[in-house]
């Protein structure tokens, strides 16, 4: 026994002599590493920069990566002259609600004067770019036509092209991969600020590419630079960047809601039927009082969209649309980000609201008492498949990419791609 125990204890003693073997570390996938243009701007761009007179145009989306502001990352940049701020809808700082007129002088965290783009005017004027050499645009985008960023960078290039004042645009992803591209073409007749360029509803190109279009369709004199992203490649949604989400608008709160925005946005124009303004999951929702949500998720499902579920729901919301009532409808929930189609989920809910209440005229009132379009049209785009819904019919081209303005469009759109 005691021949067994000294074996015993030498054995430990050796054991106790040996390293401590540390664990195998775990191995970490995920992106590689993804570059906002802003990032590339100041790697890259501080030579050309340094010594110009320049402002910009942004807002809450505007960061790099560890959500350093655009202004101050530009400020910082050696010899380079930050004069003043543009804002667009919704503010600089993003405060503002959806429609809400901003009257913004001077930034209270830069402390640099601010020139309201959504106020008493739209377009900068001549007074607002004199002295400068360019204006940079840091945006985060939805893709979707109207939302009005791109219209406000349509209409500062314009400007811009008039005033000798050259655009940096510092590029960022289109959250839904710039993979997805439809619905109905706006025309020409229906173009304003929520349409401002003959594109779909959603058009798959990032602030860059649209930018690259609209100096080749309308500006073709301006001086344009876009500071492409390093690592992003078409058809990468938002959330595979790896980056944080500012919210673009109060309701757009998550990179998701840029596909539900896309597929309800339209329909909360009518002002008859709720989106989910007002509750914690805006554009996700479909209801109203009246309306059968067992029976509108069942007919939908049936349709079998891909990458999509519906999910019957009862609500309540706080503000807007319904407010403090009871209404029922479909929640929307997403199965397959690389499959959905939000286009088409658009036209399967206009169908089926149609069928739903063909009494109740939800599509009647394209057209405002005096004549002009209605918010509704203009979303839409086209009078002719308003007028067919007017007439509680759903005409083919709602969701037919088939058409020759779209096949146009898409001959056009792809040569102004910057990612492959």
């Amino acid at each position: 026994m005691k021949q067994l125990l000294t074996v015993l204890c030498l054995a430990l003693l050796a054991a106790c002599d040996k390293p401590t073997m540390e664990p195998e570390p775990a191995v970490v996938t995920g992106p590689a590493e993804i570059l906002p243009g802003v990032e590339v701007l100041v790697r890259d761009h501080g030579e050309a920069l340094a010594g110009l007179r320049v402002a910009i145009l942004t807002n809450p989306t505007g960061v790099t990566r560890d959500l350093t502001s655009t202004i101050d990352a530009v400020r910082a940049m050696p010899g380079v002259d930050v004069v003043r701020l543009f804002s667009p809808e919704h503010g600089l700082r993003g405060q503002h609600y959806a429609g809400d007129k901003v009257d913004e002088n001077r930034d209270p965290v830069s402390g640099l004067p601010v020139m309201s783009l959504y106020g008493k005017t739209r377009r900068p004027t001549a007074e607002m770019l004199e002295g400068l050499d360019a204006v940079l645009y840091d945006i985060q985008d939805v893709g979707h036509r109207t939302y009005t960023y791109v219209s406000t960078l349509t209409y500062l290039m314009e400007a811009c092209e008039a005033a000798g004042v050259a655009v940096w645009v510092l590029d960022r992803p289109e959250p839904m991969g710039g993979r997805v591209v439809g619905g109905p073409m706006i025309g020409p007749e229906l173009l304003s600020f929520i349409g401002v360029h003959p594109v779909p509803q959603v058009y798959g190109m990032t602030p860059g590419e649209w930018a690259r279009m609209i100096q080749a369709e309308r500006t073709p004199d301006v001086e344009l630079k876009v500071i492409r992203m390093d690592g992003w490649r078409r058809g990468m949604t938002y959330g595979e960047t790896g980056w944080i989400w500012v919210p673009t608008s109060q309701h757009i709160p998550q990179w998701t809601t840029s596909y539900f925005y896309a597929m309800t946005g339209t329909i909360g124009e009518l002002g008859k039927v709720s989106v989910g303004v007002g509750t914690p999951t805006p554009f996700e929702l479909i209801g109203q009082e009246w309306l059968d949500g067992v029976e509108l998720a069942g007919n939908l499902n049936a349709r079998r969209l891909p990458g999509v579920i519906f999910r019957p729901v009862s609500y309540s919301p706080r503000y807007a649309l319904g407010t403090g009532k009871m209404l029922h409808g479909v929640q929307i929930h997403i199965s397959d980000y690389q499959a959905v189609d939000p286009p088409r989920v658009l036209g399967a809910l206009i169908s089926e609201l149609a069928d739903a209440a063909p009494d109740r005229n939800l599509f009647a009132d394209y057209l405002r008492k005096d004549g002009s379009p209605s918010g509704f049209l203009k979303a839409l785009g086209d009078r002719s498949i308003a007028g067919a819904l007017a007439q509680n019919q759903i005409p083919a081209a709602l969701v037919n990419t088939d058409s020759e303005a779209f096949r146009a469009f898409l001959e056009r759109r792809e040569s102004y791609l910057l990612y492959r």
